[in-house]
């Protein structure tokens, strides 16, 4: 690895996956030559190209092609020699009025963020993907209680973004409006900035601890009120821009690698899996080819950054496209959408 350090090979490289790109084609010695800054022959250029296909970061995949980048070349000019470019002129601009008009038009967190997402895809020419965070992270505003029928109680959850959580607890006929008016009344007095699942941990305790303080028909309906939300859940996920992928050259030569990415798009838990990582934080993460861990989704790459409210995580949002994707664009793209949606949720 030593030789990477050599400025030249670094150059190289660099002309090489930039120009691959560009043109979705194997890249001479000649075109390297005319881009390099530096004047070196094609003869010398064509034994660095050796070199870099040694330690695994170029591939000749026909005798008389040139070279094209594999996932390792990509994955080391990102970490080392890309530069970011800034926002196309008037993108800034397009994406904080479509958010605005979003956020003043009084739509729900879920229209808010497939709205931007919708606009990340068409600026970008890439798929966009967002996904919501699992409602029992996030944390609440108040929570309800109320009779939806004669053997079924509605529990309603805003949460401090303004999402909102509704599941029915089936059984307790016996439970009354005025019994449901009194737990109301006691879970919002410490309901606000808890997250769902501290909410029922909370009352767990509170039911062991002082068991005595609540009849029979309070602890039974303080307990199914824990229990609907022991359930492990997944938020929404929004894909926009499937046909982008449609425009890749090297999915449209191969029907079947096309079949599979598409199918994927379908899979919830595919995209969860995907963009999982991206939601813990707010930092950039870009993950190429076989980083992904999804055997669906070996071929491309997913640029994602997490979106927040507060210390809450409410999500991450993203491009996935081909591993010759246009980081040095897509990374400050993404990463300016996640921290609009940020600062959208703040303000909410």
């Amino acid at each position: 690895m030593s030789l990477i350090v050599d400025d030249r090979a670094a150059q190289v490289l660099r002309c090489i996956v930039e120009d691959y790109v560009a043109t979705a084609e194997p890249v001479g010695s000649r075109t390297v030559s005319k881009r390099m800054e530096q004047a070196l022959s094609p003869a010398t250029i064509r034994n660095i190209m050796a070199d870099l296909e040694e330690v695994g970061f170029l591939v000749q995949p026909h005798t008389s092609a040139g070279r094209v980048p594999t996932a390792a070349g990509f994955r080391f000019y990102i970490d080392n020699l890309l530069l970011r470019r800034s926002l196309m002129l008037g993108e800034e601009e397009q994406l904080k009025l479509a958010a605005g008009k979003a956020g003043a038009g009084g739509e729900s967190p879920d229209d808010l963020v497939r709205h931007v997402s919708r606009l990340l895809s068409q600026l970008s020419g890439q798929t966009s993907v967002v996904i919501v965070s699992n409602p029992n992270q996030q944390r609440l505003r108040c929570i309800s209680l109320m009779r939806a029928s004669t053997d079924k109680i509605l529990v309603v959850a805003i949460m401090q973004s303004g999402h909102v959580q509704h599941r029915l607890i089936d059984g307790e006929p016996d439970i009354t409006s005025d019994d449901l008016e009194k737990i109301n009344s006691y879970l919002n007095s410490f309901t606000e900035r808890l997250t769902l699942t501290q909410l029922r941990m909370k009352v767990r305790s509170e039911l062991r601890r002082e068991k005595a303080k609540y009849d029979r028909v309070m602890q039974r309906a303080l307990a199914a009120s824990a229990r609907v939300f022991d359930e492990s859940v997944h938020g929404e996920v929004f894909v926009e821009g499937r046909a982008n992928i449609l425009e890749q050259p090297e999915f449209v030569e191969d029907v079947q690698r096309l079949k599979r990415i598409l199918r994927a798009f379908e899979e919830k838990t595919v995209i969860y899996r995907l963009l999982d990582r991206a939601m813990a934080g707010e930092a950039i993460q870009v993950s190429i080819g076989c980083e992904n861990n999804v055997e669906e989704l070996g071929d491309v790459s997913v640029v994602a950054s997490g979106y927040r409210h507060g210390d809450s995580s409410m999500g991450s949002i993203g491009l996935i496209g081909p591993v010759r994707m246009d980081y040095p664009r897509m990374i400050p793209l993404v990463e300016y959408t996640a921290n609009l949606l940020t600062v959208l949720f703040e303000q909410r």
